[in-house]
């Protein structure tokens, strides 16, 4: 019974995986979307941007400001 279960269940995943695949397969563009937020168009036209440039940004504006001034806990 258990093996029966099994092989079931085993075909339908990969049922699924075909079935998920046939897009990205026989599109005619035959490259796979784009799913990472900084390299997604529609993501910079909100101007939404991953975590990391974001940091980067963030980092860059920290050390633009004046470096002399130190925060409260480093005094």
């Amino acid at each position: 019974m258990f093996v029966r279960v099994f092989i079931l269940t085993v075909l339908l995943l990969a049922l699924g995986f075909v079935g998920l695949g046939i897009q990205t397969f026989f599109s005619k563009k035959k490259k796979f979307p784009e799913t990472h937020v900084g390299d997604n168009k529609e993501m910079r036209k909100r101007n939404i941007t991953c975590m990391k440039n974001y940091q980067k940004i963030l980092d860059k504006e920290a050390n633009t400001k004046n470096d002399d001034k130190k925060c409260d806990a480093c005094d």
